[in-house]
Parts: C-alpha cells; structure tokens; sequence
C-alpha cells in the first residue's frame, strides 16, 4: 500500500514536472554553474600556501566540487518539504490534499519524493561533468560509504525539514528553521572552506552542524576511500540525529495540521 502511494506521488510530479519541457535542462546548467566558478578559483587557491590543506583530498576543487554538489542536496532536504505545503496554500489545495483517507505524516514523507529523485540526478550530472571534464579524481570513492552516507544525511535533514512545514503551516510565512539553514549552515559546515579556517569560538557551532559530520564522511568516502567501519563517529551522529528529528517533525506537523483544522485556518497563507 505504501509503495503504490509512494509510486502515485512520483508519477504525479513527473506528469506536472514534464509539462515544463526545458525546466530540468535550465535546474541542470544552473547546477553546473558553480562548478565551473570554484574550478577557476581552485587554480588560485593551487598557488597558494593553503594549497597544503587539501592535499589528502586530491586538492581544492574535488573538496569544494563535494561541499557544492552534497550541500546543496542537503538544503534541498530542508526546503522542499516547506516548499510544498507552501505551494499547495497557494493553489487552495492543502486542505483538500490532508482530507484524503492518506494521513497528513505520509502525505509530507512522500510529496518530495519525486524532487529528490529529480535533484539526485542533478548531483550525478556534476559528478559526472567534474569527473569527465574537469579531471576530478574519484577512483577511489567507496560508493557503499558514500551511498550510507548520503542516506542518512537526507535522513537527517529530512527530519529539520518536516519540522519546517510544521511550522509553516502554523506560521503561514517561511519559518525560523528554513532562513538559519539557508544563511548559516553551509558556511559554517565546511562546504567551501575548511571548518579549520574559521575564528576558534565559531567552530563548536560547527561541529553541532549535521552538515559538518555529512560532508566530512561524504569527502573521505568519495576522495579517499573510506570503509564504514572507518566513518563510525560521522555516520553515528548523522544516525542519531535522524532518529531523533523525523519522530519529532512527523509528530509536529501531524499537532500542526490538526490545529489547522480547529482554526480553520489551512487555507490561509
């Protein structure tokens, strides 16, 4: 029963999605726009003395190639569950979307499922591109490390952004959660620079960052080959922290639309 739920919600999007013909070339070439950016700003960073600090990584753009392509993919967890509660109170439509027999908790885990299937294969297309046309070296990716590591960091970011249309729903307006993630996070987390690089006080912030321990594992999976036993500490804090999020956001969002109905206030927006 869930699956056919889970393949209705994807074959949905795909009907909507395809009647927009050059929508996904236009998302693709945007996405690679970065990664011709930071390919000239690598050759900068080669001759200086910071240089150094990437040289386990294979050098400064397949770390910023990684910090690019998973941060945004990540952000991507975070706002896409806003995002379509946002949408459907735009077309007057969420009411009737959480009246049906499917409950409201397996309504928002299954709307973006056909974004992320989309944006997935976003994030292949730079890897794709950085390796075959940039000379990005990923012969020694472990991709079991690298596929353990990518779920439980969508996991984990799924749970904050269950937690952001939850709050949506009560607030009508973007929420605290979306505006922090999307300021702070990927600069604080080490997507573009070294968490190192950062004021000493900054970096405990840092180090509570789910977006820090995802790309750390992320980049000793993909560049150096890391097993899991290896990733433990990351993987286990990436775990936890969806262990504890997506009960929390599933529950909130389920007192949120309930409190809707009482109001009447679902439509609003």
């Amino acid at each position: 029963m869930l699956l056919s739920k889970a393949r209705a919600f994807i074959e949905r999007d795909f009907v909507v999605e395809s009647s927009y013909k050059a929508a996904f070339a236009f998302e693709s070439l945007r996405s690679l726009f970065p990664l011709f950016s930071f390919y000239y700003v690598s050759q900068l960073v080669a001759r200086s003395p910071l240089s150094s600090r990437f040289a386990d990584d294979g050098g400064y753009f397949p770390f910023v190639v990684v910090g690019v392509a998973l941060s945004t993919y990540f952000m991507h967890a975070v706002h896409s569950f806003g995002g379509i509660v946002r949408r459907t109170q735009a077309v007057g439509c969420l009411e009737a979307v959480l009246s049906t027999r499917t409950s409201p908790q397996t309504v928002i885990l299954l709307s973006p499922l056909y974004s992320f299937c989309s944006k997935t294969l976003h994030i292949v297309l730079i890897f794709v591109v950085g390796g075959l046309v940039l000379d990005v070296d990923f012969r020694r990716c472990n991709y079991v490390s690298a596929v353990a590591t990518l779920g439980l960091a969508v996991a984990a970011f799924s749970g904050l952004g269950i937690l952001s249309a939850a709050l949506i729903v009560v607030l009508k307006k973007s929420d605290p959660i979306e505006w922090v993630m999307g300021s702070t996070l990927s600069l604080l987390s080490g997507a573009y620079f070294p968490v190192s690089l950062l004021p000493q006080w900054v970096r405990p912030l840092a180090a509570c960052s789910p977006m820090t321990h995802a790309l750390n594992a992320m980049r000793l999976a993909v560049l150096q080959g890391y097993s899991v036993s290896r990733l433990g500490r990351e993987l286990t804090s990436l775990g936890a922290t969806a262990v504890v999020l997506i009960p929390i956001g599933v529950y909130c969002f389920g007192k949120a639309v309930e409190k809707g109905r009482r109001d009447g206030t679902l439509l609003d927006h």
